[in-house]
């Protein structure tokens, strides 16, 4: 009779711990999916900032403006080396008598592609400025610009 009761014990012991262990992973999951959450929203406004930068020069701007778009696309090259998803593509497009262009931006940073075409705007002409955004990453990834 005494084994039979330490037997028990020990099992009823095991069924204890194997509560806690269940216990113990279901808050670790609950944990985790918070974590998981605050993480998505600290992205969602790291997205909602850099777009913000380029939003505003979004529609019908005057060449200096364009030219200060074109420089701030620029540093942005030059600060982002190493983030893919923040390299822009800058993408000219002209009526007549200019030539068109694109500078693909993601697998190099072309710094004096993005000088070039800033010789390229007139300070004294309008353009229109668009902006195509990534459909995964919901980022800015191209930017076009219509004279």
């Amino acid at each position: 009779m005494e084994n039979a009761s330490k037997a028990l014990i020990i099992a009823g012991a095991i069924l204890l711990s194997i509560l806690i262990i269940a216990i113990g992973m279901y808050i670790y999951n609950s944990s985790q999916n918070s974590i998981n959450e605050a993480g998505s929203q600290i992205s969602a406004q790291e997205v909602q900032s850099f777009n913000q930068t380029w939003e505003m020069y979004e529609g019908k701007q005057s060449g200096a403006n364009v030219r200060t778009l074109i420089s701030k696309m620029a540093a942005n090259a030059n600060a982002n080396r190493k983030e893919a998803t923040k390299l822009l593509d800058l993408e000219y497009e002209a009526t007549s008598g200019i030539t068109n262009f694109v500078i693909t931006n993601t697998s190099f940073i072309d710094i004096a592609g993005f000088n070039l075409a800033r010789t390229k705007i007139e300070p004294r002409h309008n353009y229109t400025v668009s902006l195509r955004l990534n459909p995964k990453t919901a980022l800015v990834e191209k930017i076009i610009i219509k004279y």
